[in-house]
């Protein structure tokens, strides 16, 4: 197993361990973490090929920019670094280009399009990154209706990534404060 044990800053607390496949193998992982995160842990370090010069791919970027950590989650495919384990799942290597996934309609249903909800505000803002959080509270002070949008399930672009503290001074840029507690404010 290749997998943090303790950490200097961050608690790690106790997680339930739950089952899925890698490959149709047995693998463990912990609930609440990535499929990356427990294809590592595994020991697994190449999750697919690329599809033109078949070269191996695996964790790149941990952050959801990228494709190079692709895998097929129950035969859809997903980044692997964003997608959460979840009890039985299967999960295969991305070869090459992966197939669409088949729908059957007896199932699911007829493919019909979904309406498309329109929302008028004056202001977009996309990315909750600092810049993108800090542009909404401005605008919020000021009463103007603004919608935020973010790729992520969590605010704060990459202060979430951030253990170490920051330097400079303390009003400027929240000196001594590490960049998870900064995101959280």
């Amino acid at each position: 197993m290749y997998r943090i044990e303790q950490h200097p800053i961050l608690p790690i607390p106790p997680r339930k361990t739950i089952s899925l496949t890698w490959k149709g193998h047995p693998l463990e992982a912990f609930e609440g973490e990535t499929l990356s995160s427990a294809l590592f842990a595994a020991g697994v370090r190449v999750f697919g090929h690329h599809a033109k010069d078949g070269a191996a791919q695996g964790i790149f970027c941990a952050n959801g920019q990228c494709a190079q950590c692709l895998v097929l989650a129950d035969g859809i495919p997903v980044k692997s670094c964003m997608e959460l384990v979840r009890p039985g799942l299967r999960v295969e290597p991305a070869e090459g280009l992966p197939d669409l996934p088949r729908v059957d309609p007896a199932v699911f249903g007829a493919a019909e399009p979904r309406p498309v909800e329109t929302l008028h505000v004056p202001v977009l803002i996309i990315g909750g990154g600092p810049a993108g959080l800090s542009a909404g509270i401005e605008l919020g002070k000021r009463g103007i209706e603004t919608l935020l949008i973010d790729d992520k399930y969590r605010l704060g672009g990459k202060l979430v990534l951030q253990t170490h503290r920051f330097f400079g001074s303390i009003e400027a840029v929240h000196a001594g404060t590490r960049g998870i507690d900064i995101a959280t404010r």
